[in-house]
């Protein structure tokens, strides 16, 4: 038996159509559990564009996207804040969907002009622009001078800072 073109084109219009009603289209479940990432980056960077040009850029090793929050290895941001630019590394960084950063394991913030804070645990809450430590021990150094403390409240906007136990060592010439 032989097909013409028209009944191979009736064939295939006919199985075209049996297609659209019998099978079920293609869909990607989406997954609700909390400890299994929805999507994985590897080696990524990512900048904050706003209309006056880059105002950020963070980079870091591994970076996986939970339904509650972004969780990135070794990461390390540069922004623009109301001070001037920051930059802050840490091992481990949690960017919470109720506007709030944890920074975790080694965490350096430095600011321009050479003003430095290392703590273990720093969380930023974005709409009160405040670093706190909360209750963990830290050391800023600004040039010749050390300041030991714990639970620091640093108000970015105001350039305000807060600490309990603080045991600071004031260079002269850094005042």
């Amino acid at each position: 038996m032989d097909l013409t073109i028209r009944d191979f084109i009736l064939l295939l219009f006919a199985l075209a159509f049996s297609a659209i009603f019998f099978l079920e289209p293609y869909h990607v479940a989406r997954i609700e559990k909390r400890g299994i990432p929805q999507i994985a980056f590897v080696d990524f960077e990512s900048y904050e564009i706003t209309g006056d040009g880059v105002t950020g850029h963070l980079t870091g090793e591994k970076a996986e996207k939970f339904m509650d929050r972004l969780q990135v290895s070794n990461a390390q941001l540069i922004r623009l804040a109301p001070r001037g630019e920051e930059s802050v590394r840490a091992k481990k960084a949690l960017f919470f969907l109720n506007r709030r950063v944890e920074l975790r394991g080694d965490v350096h913030l430095e600011k321009e002009g050479g003003w430095v804070l290392d703590t273990q645990r720093l969380t930023y809450i974005i709409d009160k622009k405040l670093y706190t430590t909360q209750g963990f021990s830290f050391v800023i150094t600004y040039g010749s001078s050390v300041i030991h403390g714990k639970n620091l409240h640093y108000y970015q906007k105001s350039g305000k800072i807060k600490a309990e136990s603080i045991d600071a060592k004031i260079a002269e010439e850094d005042i």
